[in-house]
């Protein structure tokens, strides 16, 4: 009994060549490859990076759009709890805001550690609320200080985290004096 392609060869909808590229190509080479050498492997394609962020994109993108790619990838990769009450082991941790003040996370020891080594950052990112911060894995938080440098607050040996707004500018004298109702 003949196979499908020796039928289509004698029937002569196919020749021998396309025959054979078929073969090749089932083989997993290609086409146009010599049959006594291997083929060349295709050059990979870049990864994709561990955070899902795309920073190249996000540096080129408008404020909103990054505020909602970054709460989106927080949300998805955020290593604290959102809601419901610590645990009895919690303890506060204390880190600088971009403003200078003072800023507070209750943790579980396990986070506490993972900040400490250097696995994991606190960021801040743009809530529905307004500013807010979380603790993240590291990779996605280098990616993050990319595009938001100032929202990278506390990550271990990192050059970005921990650094503060500059001061606003001064208001002008607007040079009229206020009126005195009375």
């Amino acid at each position: 009994m003949l196979d499908l392609k020796a039928k289509l060869a004698a029937a002569g909808l196919v020749t021998q060549e396309q025959v054979a590229a078929a073969e090749r190509k089932k083989a997993g080479k290609p086409a146009g490859a010599p049959a006594g050498r291997p083929a060349a492997k295709p050059a990979p394609a870049p990864a994709k990076p561990k955070s899902g962020l795309d920073v190249a994109a996000l540096k080129k993108a408008g404020k909103s759009e990054i505020y909602d790619t970054i709460r989106r990838v927080v949300d998805r990769t955020r290593l604290d709890p959102v809601g419901g009450l610590p645990s009895e082991r919690a303890e506060a941790f204390h880190f600088p805001t971009a403003q200078g003040s003072l800023g507070r996370l209750t943790l579980e020891p396990e986070l506490h550690a993972q900040i400490t080594d250097g696995r994991a950052a606190i960021v801040a990112y743009m809530s529905h609320h307004g500013l807010a911060h979380c603790v993240v894995p590291r990779a996605v938080a280098d990616d993050l200080a990319e595009v938001m440098p100032l929202w990278l607050r506390v990550c271990k040996d990192h050059p970005a985290a921990g650094q503060l707004a500059p001061p606003p500018a001064p208001r002008e004298d607007r040079g009229a004096k206020p009126t005195q109702s009375g």
